[in-house]
């Protein structure tokens, strides 16, 4: 296998981590907060603070593998 197709697959693998890492962090702030909500009769209050939670928790696991994947390339620079 060619060096760019190694290259094509890896980046593939970052963005579709990433992106499975954003919709789980989400699904998982929603569930918890309509199952609080359901429990506590507190609708939507917990929905929405935890969606910010899930999206907030989103956002900081692009941040870490995204970081994670700079620095394994050294300094930012591609090879």
């Amino acid at each position: 296998m060619t060096s760019e197709k190694k290259d094509l697959f890896r980046a593939l693998g970052l963005v579709s981590s990433m992106g499975i890492s954003v919709v789980v962090a989400i699904a998982i702030g929603v569930w918890c907060g309509l199952k609080l909500d359901e429990w506590l009769g507190t609708a939507p209050w917990f929905f929405y603070i935890f969606l910010f939670f899930g999206i907030a928790a989103g956002f900081r696991n692009i941040y870490i593998i995204t970081s994670r994947e700079i620095h394994r390339n050294g300094n930012g620079t591609d090879k």
